[in-house]
């Protein structure tokens, strides 16, 4: 593929959903189109190539059925637990248990299905309005930290562990030390936020009523078609883009690779995996990575949990940025700080 067309598909792929709304609420049927035109133009068709989008989808989409559907059938025991709780346990040592245990949990629920749960949790909590924002936007940290640990938890583990031929476990041992740490971080924040919280919020079928949380048999497959063409669309982007991911991405050090990926805080973070993780070093990838899930967490289009939380509870842009940017910037400086440490 020519340079010039490889970077206005590049541009038309990452703006794309910025600039329309109507490309951003149709992102996985534009993100498909957008694959299939890069691989035509790059001459990127193969037997493997096809073989491959349509099987890598696969198991992250049945977890996103299975476990849409049973949040959907435990639902009524869970909120019931979780009131009985709320009863017993202090409120900041609740929030901080919970985020915690989602964001495990998310790599096996997915983190479409933990956000969902992140959200009637919270609500169950009674924080007041601008304490339950807060620790919605810490928890959707945690859920993109936890996510990561295995392929079925989100698009960027999936690409992630194909593009580095990861097995299952690999992720987990790749990034488990870096990661748990910022999820025990987070659910700490979160407990901070809930302990500022000055008065119960409205009562929880008020706030439950407009979170719109329920996950339906329906609702659920739906849900994981569109993972299935997201996931397989992005496969084809990584196949059409590869040759030159191989010749231009290690060209850059891992320290400028690093701070470029934190513009996966107004775009998805999985698209950037299937541009740039090719058959790339470990150690590098996983800075890589680990700067991606950061900045995904700034912002609410950076990370899926952000958006679906984000929307449930009706926190805006500015909002979710004066959390989530002094908080990411921290972890991204951290992170740089130890992983120069020990490079």
């Amino acid at each position: 593929m020519h340079p010039a067309v490889a970077l206005a598909l590049i541009g038309l792929l990452l703006l794309g959903p910025l600039v329309s709304h109507v490309i951003e609420r149709n992102i996985e049927a534009y993100f498909f189109v957008m694959g299939v035109a890069a691989m035509t133009l790059g001459g990127a068709w193969s037997l493997k190539a096809i073989g491959e989008a349509a099987m890598e989808p696969v198991w992250i989409t049945l977890a996103v059925i299975v476990a849409g559907v049973a949040f959907d059938s435990l639902r009524g025991a869970m909120d019931r637990a979780m009131t009985r709780l709320r009863a017993r346990v202090a409120r900041p040592l609740l929030c901080a248990a919970a985020v915690f245990v989602i964001a495990m949990v998310s790599s096996l629920i997915t983190a479409i299905v933990a956000a969902l749960v992140l959200v009637e949790t919270v609500g169950l909590m009674r924080l007041e309005g601008r304490a339950r924002a807060r620790v919605t936007i810490a928890g959707c940290f945690a859920i993109g930290f936890g996510a990561a640990l295995t392929p079925l938890g989100e698009p960027l583990s999936t690409l992630a562990a194909r593009a580095l031929g990861l097995g299952f476990g690999g992720l987990f041992r790749l990034l488990a030390l870096w990661v748990v740490p910022a999820i025990v971080i987070s659910a700490a924040v979160s407990a901070v936020f809930a302990a500022r919280s000055r008065a119960d919020g409205p009562a929880p079928a008020v706030v439950l009523a407009r979170a719109h949380v329920r996950e339906s048999l329906a609702a659920s497959l739906l849900q994981g078609f569109k993972v299935y063409v997201f996931v397989a669309a992005l496969v084809l982007v990584s196949h059409a883009f590869a040759p030159l991911a191989l010749r231009y991405v290690p060209m850059l050090s891992h320290e400028a690779l690093f701070w470029a990926n934190t513009i996966s805080a107004v775009m998805d973070n999985a698209t950037l995996v299937a541009l740039e993780i090719h058959s790339m070093e470990l150690a590098r990838a996983r800075a890589a990575i680990l700067a991606l899930l950061v900045a995904g967490g700034m912002l609410i289009p950076g990370n899926v949990p952000n958006i679906i939380a984000a929307g449930a509870l009706r926190i805006g842009t500015g909002e979710w940025a004066k959390v989530g940017m002094p908080m990411g910037l921290a972890l991204l400086g951290l992170y740089f700080a130890l992983l120069k440490f020990t490079h």
